[in-house]
């Protein structure tokens, strides 16, 4: 039981982090690089997000029935795998070459953080506001908070579940650092960004997945 309490929050870690190959080979591809400094601060961010989360779920099972909030929890997290795997097969990949026309469309540079956040998830590159190609520590927290807010249900999930808050955020920080990398250097080599579409859809089909094992387990 301990080897499957560790794959579920292996898993549960890499689910949360598939979208990071998606903004990696968007960037790789557009020629966009992400510095180990900002892809660090992205991992720290979301992890401590992770941490945050989780707590709040871990709490809250405290106070309520455990076997409610474990269904609870496998519902939170299966309901948002299926949200995601919706929002993968109607996604939009837009091309850099629209980015300036995008700006204009959103007001994105009068719009606040958190509108911010939202507008980055739908259109990664926007994070390079300044299109130099190169993602600065400053840009890369709002990717990092982007990347946060689009994860922090499947932290309450797990906390629900009572899975380990301190296990589950090192994995969720170390695999942020190299979900990220790979995207990038897939985006580079192969030219292909519309892969990362794929690696959403993917992150949706193991949220439902280990949604259900839970429910029932």
């Amino acid at each position: 039981m301990a080897d499957l309490h560790i794959l579920t929050i292996f898993l549960l870690a890499l689910s949360s982090n598939l979208d990071n190959i998606g903004v990696g080979t968007s960037y790789g591809a557009r020629g966009i690089n992400i510095p180990f400094s900002s892809n660090l601060l992205i991992a720290v961010i979301t992890s401590a997000g992770t941490f945050v989360s989780m707590a709040i779920g871990n709490g809250i099972s405290t106070v309520i029935n455990p076997d409610f909030a474990n269904a609870v929890g496998a519902l939170l997290i299966g309901g948002t795998g299926v949200w995601v795997f919706i929002q993968e097969l109607s996604h939009r990949d837009e091309d850099k070459g629209v980015a300036s026309e995008l700006l204009q469309e959103t007001n994105f540079s009068n719009q606040s953080v958190f509108r911010k956040a939202l507008t980055i998830l739908d259109h990664p590159f926007l994070a390079d506001t300044d299109f130099s190609g190169h993602i600065s520590v400053k840009e890369g927290f709002l990717l990092a908070f982007a990347l946060t807010l689009n994860n922090l249900t499947n932290g309450i999930g797990a906390g629900l579940l009572g899975l380990n808050i301190t296990l589950t955020t090192a994995f969720v920080m170390a695999l942020s650092i190299v979900t990220i990398w790979f995207g990038i250097q897939f985006g580079q080599y192969s030219g292909v960004h519309w892969f990362g579409r794929f690696s959403g859809r993917i992150s949706g089909l193991i949220l439902v997945f280990l949604g259900i094992y839970e429910y029932f387990n």
